[in-house]
């Protein structure tokens, strides 16, 4: 089984639900670090990251609404955390201002 090590960055994320990664077929991917930065000088954000597990049909929120203060980020995965994602499950960000959001995933992808 093969590991392959990425990042998975996003800038510019607004107000429209945007896709950030999905897995590929054959492939088992951990999550193992998400960082969302607030980009705005002035404004306090909302976030949200959802992952669907296409298998089971269900979407589940990793954060919902979380407050980032200006200039400010939130981890909300990575040290001991982990999330286990399966073929062609999804993780999705949005933000409740438009082009506010930058976010980084780091990834190990099995195949």
């Amino acid at each position: 089984m093969a590991n392959t090590l990425k990042n998975v960055v996003t800038n510019d994320v607004g107000t429209t639900e945007a896709t950030l990664y999905t897995v590929p077929a054959a492939t088992t991917t951990i999550l193992i670090g998400l960082t969302l930065a607030n980009t705005l000088a002035n404004d306090q954000i909302n976030v949200s990251v959802s992952v669907t597990d296409t298998s089971g049909g269900v979407t589940a929120y990793v954060v919902k609404n979380a407050t980032i203060a200006p200039g400010g980020a939130l981890v909300p995965i990575g040290g001991e955390q982990k999330v286990i994602l399966e073929t062609g499950d999804v993780v999705k960000v949005q933000s409740s201002a438009n082009t506010s959001l930058d976010v980084i995933a780091s990834v190990v992808e099995q195949s």
